[in-house]
């Protein structure tokens, strides 16, 4: 969430050092990036990224979400959807799979034949 980098790199101030911008552009940006490969080569499960679409720190947070869309949407069987299509998907599958699928691990890789049926 662009708040919790926010509050943790400019204690909250919403105009920082300016001088600090690129490295905490790079930060997000990088923390985004591991949390979607944590997923992308594990459970393959939707990534969440909140952002308030607010200009915090020069725009950063916008910039490092337009960056991480730029890398990800692009990669093999990633879907970047709305919140309304990650919904509907949802409400179609099979409650079992769902439960299983809340029992892993982001990292931990679903034995889809157990999964899908």
């Amino acid at each position: 969430m662009d708040f919790n980098f926010l509050y943790n790199q400019s204690e909250g101030e919403t105009e920082g050092d300016p001088a600090e911008y690129p490295q905490w552009q790079q930060e997000t940006l990088n923390t985004y990036m591991a949390g979607f490969d944590r997923v992308y080569y594990g459970s393959r499960a939707p990534l969440f990224i909140g952002n308030h679409f607010e200009e915090w720190n020069g725009g950063i947070y916008m910039k490092a979400v337009d960056q991480m869309i730029e890398k990800v949407c692009t990669k093999k069987d990633v879907k970047c959807v709305s919140f309304r299509e990650l919904a509907d998907w949802m409400d179609v599958q099979k409650p079992s799979t769902l439960e299983r699928l809340r029992s892993l691990d982001p990292a931990q890789s679903p034995d889809w034949t157990s999964v899908v049926k």
